[in-house]
């Protein structure tokens, strides 16, 4: 399978638009690598307004570029943006964007029709190709995941109740050069907003020519980033799927992109991902799975950026909220060990990698403020779930696992501990990923070990994130939204530790989500591979600045 995937990739370079011709690779060293990545599932779409699975956010963040961007550090850099500034209300957020961002199209380049947008064209992004981004974000025809992130904007609310049109929505484009964000009320994480998938750009003109197919295949999509669409080659049957993307070349001028070309192979699992990677068809690999990182031809980086915890069907005896309670108050999270550097017992819903004041958000906000442990409330609860379900004991709990989400031996001393002190038992059911997805959302399970995160390093992306989730219960989502609707109006970042603690407090209050561990995800380099740039959180990886250096 691997030299079919050696004999593709070998052919699609040679059929790849030859970008930077000019440029002498060598003169910088590591430049001029053709890198290879795998993503797992294919991705929704690669329209950034209606994009949501985590294929679907790597190839973006190659394909597009936004206002602002994420370094490998995580701290805000200007994407498009060429300079912003903050009025002193923080109402209103005005961007001076950069002459020389061009929109190009690989795909089609040497066909015999005229292509809107090639290397001839060299149309630049403007304000209202952000503009109409926005609107489109809040158009009633879509239903975009990520609008009521947005919600602080000027009209947002509004337009989501179907009260005002989305024309309305508080961004302006002044001139062709300057934006600007109108907001209803204050958000300190109004910047990091603008770095996610649903703020990049989308020329209008392009977008009506491909006449409803934007974002679908490799005919409709065309990008601002540090590379273009050229092959998007996806049959469901197929084995073998891969998207390429070449420089573009326009914005490579200005700003380098090192790598020529990037080949995206699609696999259906992280097994499978792992394969290609291991049989080096791959330059790096993203997994929740530590397996590979202590070997000597990899380098690796990672964060605590999930927090994994036990969900239970409502269906099921397990939903009942005082088994829940029962199961929750009989942890002693303080006597498990560490268990492997892979996960840490968790009491909160943040993960460490969270950022507060420049430091981990559990070195602000402790998870002793939530180790509540009480047995005798417990054994309490559980006999009044007992009574209230009218049965003597419950049966045997399945917990569903995705394969190779953790080593599962600090999970079977909780499950000891359950055992012992509350007479219950149960089992691990580990299942292919894409068997997990499927089962999760079509309810076919009585507990799952579920992960929680954001799109970024914020504490209320991860808690927007959680809300947001069909199957995570909250019942104090309406309070919780305004404990995060003051963190983000409040005037210093020191003031906003708190009502995070409070809002922690209150999705834990009614046991929906039992928190168990913070789990890392990690990026696995081949050595020799340097400055590609990891978002732990959404999984996300940039390969513009990416560099490989022969041994």
């Amino acid at each position: 399978m691997h030299r079919t995937l050696a004999m593709l990739l070998a052919l699609l370079i040679a059929l790849s638009f030859c970008c930077g011709c000019g440029d002498d690779e060598n003169v910088i060293k590591g430049a001029g690598h053709s890198f290879s990545y795998t993503l797992v599932g294919n991705p929704d779409t690669l329209d950034p307004q209606l994009a949501e699975n985590a294929s679907a956010m790597t190839v973006l963040s190659n394909l597009f570029e936004g206002l602002l961007v994420l370094d490998a550090e995580g701290k805000l850099q200007n994407g498009v943006a060429e300079s912003y500034t903050i009025s002193e209300d923080q109402l209103k957020y005005t961007f001076k964007l950069r002459p020389d961002s061009y929109w190009y199209q690989a795909y089609g380049d040497e066909a015999e029709t005229e292509q809107p947008f090639g290397e001839e064209a060299a149309v630049a992004v403007t304000a209202q190709d952000f503009v109409f981004a926005f609107r489109r974000l809040f158009d009633f025809n879509y239903t975009a995941p990520d609008a009521a992130a947005f919600s602080c904007l000027a009209n947002a609310r509004a337009i989501l109740e179907h009260k005002l049109s989305p024309s309305t929505i508080g961004v302006e484009a002044t001139a062709d050069d300057e934006l600007v964000f109108t907001l209803d009320y204050p958000n300190s994480g109004f910047l990091l907003l603008l770095t996610s998938c649903a703020a990049l750009p989308c020329n209008q003109t392009y977008f009506e020519s491909t006449k409803g197919r934007y974002g679908l295949d490799e005919e409709s999509i065309i990008g601002n980033g540090s590379f273009s669409m050229k092959r998007w080659l996806y049959d469901e049957y197929g084995k073998y799927n891969v998207i390429q993307l070449t420089r573009n070349p326009l914005n490579h001028k200005v700003k380098r992109v090192f790598p020529t070309d990037l080949n995206l192979y699609i696999e259906q699992t992280d097994a499978d991902a792992a394969k290609i990677f291991t049989n080096g068809n791959a330059d790096c690999y993203v997994s929740t799975q530590s397996t590979l990182i202590n070997r000597a031809d990899y380098h690796a980086e990672s964060a605590y950026s999930l927090t994994l915890g036990l969900i239970a069907n409502p269906d099921s005896h397990f939903g009942n909220e005082n088994v829940l309670g029962a199961m929750a108050l009989t942890l002693d999270r303080s006597i498990y060990p560490d268990g492997s550097p892979d996960v840490l017992p968790a009491s909160g819903i943040l993960p460490p990698a969270v950022q507060l004041l420049n430091k981990s958000c559990r070195d602000l906000i402790a998870d002793s403020a939530y180790q509540h442990y009480d047995p005798n409330e417990a054994d309490r609860l559980y006999h009044k779930a007992l009574r209230k379900l009218r049965i003597s004991e419950l049966e045997e709990g399945k917990i569903l696992v995705c394969a190779g989400m953790m080593d599962y031996g600090l999970l079977h001393e909780m499950l000891l501990t359950w055992c012992s002190e509350l007479d219950l038992h149960f089992s691990i059911e580990e299942v292919p990923e894409s068997e997990y997805e499927s089962r999760i959302r079509s309810g076919d399970y009585v507990l799952a070990l579920y992960p929680v995160t954001g799109a970024y390093h914020d504490a209320t992306a991860v808690l927007e994130s959680y809300l947001a989730d069909e199957n995570l219960r909250c019942t104090e989502q309406a309070a919780v939204r305004r404990l995060l609707e003051r963190a983000a109006s409040a005037p210093a970042l020191a003031d906003c530790v708190e009502l995070y603690r409070q809002a922690e407090e209150l999705i834990l209050s009614d046991y929906c989500f039992i928190p168990l561990f913070y789990k890392q995800r990690y990026l696995i380099c081949k050595n020799g591979v340097s400055d590609v740039v990891f978002n732990p959180f959404s999984g996300q990886v940039e390969f513009s600045q990416a560099k490989f250096y022969q041994s």
